[in-house]
């Protein structure tokens, strides 16, 4: 995914300022999928979670 490096900046410093644990995760898989990561096989393993949760939060962003 092509991405703007702000919308990258912004996600990153939202996970640094978070002391909720589930907006961090949220964060996490956002920051994941502007790097480059594929949800349905990376992401998920990576945060424990299924792909249907990741692709819920890629789709809320």
């Amino acid at each position: 995914m092509n991405t703007h490096p702000t919308e990258l900046q912004t996600v990153q410093q939202a996970m640094k300022q978070t002391k909720d644990k589930r907006m961090y995760e949220r964060y996490q898989a956002l920051s994941l999928f502007l790097q480059g990561y594929k949800y349905e096989q990376q992401i998920n393993a990576i945060i424990g979670r299924n792909k249907k949760t990741v692709g819920t939060y890629v789709r809320a962003y």
